[in-house]
């Protein structure tokens, strides 16, 4: 059934390189606004914020989950297959992460939610994704930068969670802090990292998604100096200053 629905889309993810599926990526915006809408219509007494990381939640853990079987089952992995044209399930992947970045920067630049590293990033994602979809090429690559950083985003939207119904400062909220610091450092800094470092390396990657991937990681920098400086401030700092008092 799965394999027939997907036959029946096939022509819809793909097309020539050159043009820009803006039904594609029309279609895809509604659908995260149209999520947006339902849980605001279901959660009255919930805030606009909440309802927005609800699907920020959920896009992280569609994207994370399927480019996981890309990445991990389906196969090839990204630094074979630098520069290849696009698979339809790249362009599956990148249209659904476009229609997603467009609404919650428009949403959080009508909210002014976020700083301004968080927009750059916003901005520089919508750019590559664009770029990648009218090319037609580095979908491999695309989506494995995706799955680097969408993988740890449930995590932290269940940090907000906690916070919000009042769970956080519990041995649940110790537990989804430390995985999520962990995970950050290790996907963005450890595959991460040799991704970045094989895709400028090579002669096959795009030089305009170097520059992107380059500046992806700078902004990844300064998102770990943050995530950084919580950790030692909530636990090793707190720890030390404990240790201190008993002594």
């Amino acid at each position: 059934m799965i394999s027939s629905i997907f036959q029946n889309i096939l022509p819809y993810l793909t097309w020539n390189a050159g043009t820009f599926p803006v039904v594609q990526v029309l279609v895809s915006v509604i659908m995260w606004a149209l999520f947006y809408v339902q849980y605001r219509v279901l959660l009255r007494s919930c805030s606009a914020e909440y309802c927005c990381r609800l699907v920020t939640f959920l896009h992280g853990f569609i994207v994370a989950s399927v480019t996981a079987i890309i990445q991990f089952h389906i196969g090839p992995a990204p630094w074979e297959v630098f520069g290849a044209p696009n698979k339809a399930i790249h362009n599956a992947i990148v249209i659904i992460s476009l229609g997603y970045f467009i609404f919650d920067f428009t949403w959080c630049c009508l909210m002014g939610t976020e700083g301004v590293a968080m927009l750059a990033h916003h901005v520089l994602s919508l750019i590559i994704l664009s770029y990648s979809l009218v090319t037609q090429i580095s979908g491999a690559e695309v989506t494995a930068v995706c799955f680097g950083a969408e993988v740890t985003n449930p995590l932290l939207q269940l940090r907000w969670f906690l916070r919000e119904h009042g769970q956080y400062e519990t041995k649940v909220g110790d537990i989804i802090d430390y995985i999520f610091v962990f995970s950050f450092a290790f996907w963005r800094f450890g595959p991460g990292s040799y991704l970045l470092y094989r895709a400028v390396k090579s002669e096959m990657v795009d030089l305009f998604i170097k520059a992107g991937a380059v500046l992806l990681y700078m902004i990844s920098l300064v998102f770990m100096h943050g995530v950084g400086k919580f950790f030692l401030r909530k636990y090793v700092w707190k720890m030390k200053k404990q240790t201190d008092k008993l002594e």
